[in-house]
C-alpha cells in the first residue's frame, strides 16, 4: 500500500512538472498563432485561479458590496439629474434593467423602487449642503472602487485628490451621454425597418434574436471595457480591457441563470423565504464584483503576460538580493546603452536575469528614485540612463540605494545600540570604498 502511495506521489509530480514546462518553459514566439492562443490562455486561467486561492479578491469583493450601499443612490441621483437635465432620464431603466438580469422577474420590481426613489430624490432642488454630501459619497465610493481595481494592475499610488474630483464627476457625467448614445443605436437597429426586411428572408427571425443577443452582448462588454480602462490609476490597452469585457459579460450572463435557479425562483415559490431577499440582493453584488474583478484581473495578465507566472504579490527577498538584483539591473541598462542597443524593458530583463518581473519592477523604480535611470515613452516603456554614465563607480549607486527613502531615527543620539551599529556600518562603508571603490560599471571586466 505504501509503495503504491509512493508510485502515485511520483506520478503526480511528474505529471505537474511536466505541465509546468508546459505553461511556462516553451519558446513562445516558435509557437503556432492557436497553440501560442491555448498556452496564453492558461496560463492566464492558471494566474486568476490562483488569485483566488489567495483570497484577495475575495475580500475586496466583500469591502465594495457595503461601499455599494452606501453609495450606489448618491451616484444613481447624479447620474439621474444629469440624463433629466438632458431630456432622457428614461434611459436609466435599460441598463439597470441589463445590469439585474441575474435577478430574473424581479428586475424588473427593483429597477422600478431603484428609480422612484432616485427620482424623489429631486437633486435640482436640494440645499448646497445635500449636494457637496451627494458628491462626498459618489467621490468616496470612486476613491474605494479604484483602490480595489489599482490592487488588480499591481498600482501602488492611486490618483490625487484633485484628479479624483475632476476624472470621477467627469465619468459620471460622460457615462450617461454614452449610455443614451448606446440605447439610440441599439433602437435604431431594431427599428421596423429592418425587422420587415429581415422576417422576409430565410430563418429572418432567428437573425433578429441573434442580431439583438449579440449588439446587447458586445454593448455590455465595451461597457465593461470602458470600465477596466478608467477605474485605474494606469494605461490599460483597449484590446486587454476589450477581452476582459467579454469574459465578464459571459460569465454575467451565466450567472444570471444560476443566480435564477438557485434563489429567485425559490423566493418566489415561499413566502417566508423572501424575507431573505435582501441577503439574496447583497449576495448578487458580492458576486458581481468577484465577476467584475475576475476580468480585470484577466485583462491585467492579457496586458503584462510576464506576471502571469509570479503574480503581482512582492517577493519576499533579503537585503542582499534586492541589492543584487537592483545593481545587476542597473549594469544591464548601462552596458546596453554603451552597446547602443534597443533599450531594455521590464520584461526584457526578466528575462535577462531569469527572475521574477516583481523582482525586476522593484529594482528599476529604486533605480529611478535615485536618479539613475529614465523610462522613454514607448509601450511598455523601456529604460535608459539620466545622465551620463561613464564614470558611475558602482559603490555610489550601492551606498545611494542602501540610503534611498533613509527616515531620521529621533533616538539614534540616545541609543547606544543604534550608535554601535552606525558606527559598524560607517566602518564597512570606508572598508568597501577602500577597496572596491574605483569599480565602475563601465569596465570591461564587469
Amino acid at each position: 500500500m505504501a509503495l503504491q502511495l509512493s508510485r502515485l506521489r511520483a506520478e503526480i509530480k511528474l505529471l505537474r512538472q511536466r505541465f509546468q514546462a508546459f505553461l511556462w518553459l516553451q519558446n513562445m514566439a516558435a509557437l503556432s498563432l492557436w497553440k501560442r492562443t491555448v498556452v496564453r490562455s492558461l496560463q492566464i486561467l492558471v494566474a486568476v485561479f490562483r488569485d483566488l486561492l489567495q483570497e484577495q479578491i475575495s475580500l475586496r469583493a466583500m469591502s465594495l458590496v457595503f461601499t455599494t450601499l452606501i453609495g450606489i443612490f448618491p451616484l444613481f441621483a447624479l447620474t439621474f439629474a444629469v440624463l433629466k437635465g438632458l431630456g432622457v432620464h428614461n434611459a436609466m431603466e435599460p441598463t439597470l434593467l441589463t445590469l439585474l438580469q441575474p435577478l430574473g422577474e424581479r428586475a424588473s420590481e427593483v429597477t422600478q423602487q431603484i428609480l422612484t426613489y432616485v427620482d424623489n430624490l429631486q437633486v435640482q432642488v436640494i440645499g448646497v449642503t445635500s449636494i457637496v454630501l451627494l458628491l462626498y459619497f459618489v467621490v468616496n465610493m470612486m476613491s474605494k472602487i479604484e483602490s480595489s481595481f489599482n490592487y488588480i494592475w499591481a498600482v501602488r499610488r492611486g490618483r490625487s485628490l484633485s484628479n479624483r474630483i475632476s476624472e470621477y464627476l467627469f465619468a459620471v457625467i460622460v457615462s450617461p451621454l454614452l449610455l443614451f448614445l448606446s440605447i439610440s443605436l441599439t433602437s435604431y437597429v431594431n427599428t421596423n425597418f429592418f425587422e420587415r426586411f429581415l422576417e422576409n428572408l430565410i430563418f429572418g427571425s432567428v437573425i433578429i434574436e441573434f442580431s439583438a443577443y449579440l449588439v446587447s452582448f458586445l454593448l455590455m462588454s465595451l461597457a465593461f471595457a470602458f470600465a477596466y480602462g478608467f477605474l485605474p490609476n494606469t494605461k490599460v490597452h483597449f484590446t486587454s480591457a476589450f477581452i476582459g469585457g467579454l469574459v465578464t459579460t459571459a460569465i454575467w450572463k451565466l450567472m444570471g441563470s444560476i443566480f435564477q435557479g438557485l434563489f429567485i425562483s425559490p423566493l418566489r415559490e415561499n413566502l417566508y423565504l423572501a424575507f431573505a431577499s435582501p441577503i439574496a440582493i447583497i449576495f448578487f453584488i458580492y458576486v458581481g464584483w468577484m465577476v467584475a474583478l475576475i476580468g480585470s484581473s484577466i485583462a491585467f495578465y492579457h496586458q503584462n503576460p510576464g506576471k502571469a507566472r509570479a503574480g503581482r504579490e512582492k517577493l519576499d527577498l533579503s537585503i542582499a538580493q534586492q541589492e543584487q538584483v537592483s545593481l545587476a539591473t542597473a549594469l544591464a541598462i548601462i552596458k546596453q546603452f554603451n552597446r547602443g542597443g534597443k533599450p531594455f524593458s521590464e520584461d526584457d530583463l526578466a528575462r535577462e536575469f531569469d527572475i521574477s518581473p516583481v523582482a525586476v519592477e522593484d529594482a528599476l523604480r529604486a533605480l529611478q528614485s535615485i536618479k539613475l535611470i529614465t523610462q522613454t515613452g514607448d509601450d511598455p516603456p523601456r529604460y535608459l540612463p539620466s545622465h551620463a554614465v561613464d564614470d558611475c563607480k558602482i559603490v555610489d549607486i550601492w551606498n545611494a540605494l542602501r540610503s534611498n527613502n533613509a527616515d531620521e531615527i529621533t533616538a539614534s543620539n540616545e541609543s547606544e545600540g543604534l550608535q554601535t551599529i552606525e558606527t559598524f556600518q560607517s566602518e564597512l562603508k570606508d572598508a568597501i570604498e577602500k577597496q572596491l571603490g574605483q569599480k565602475k560599471f563601465s569596465d570591461s571586466t564587469l
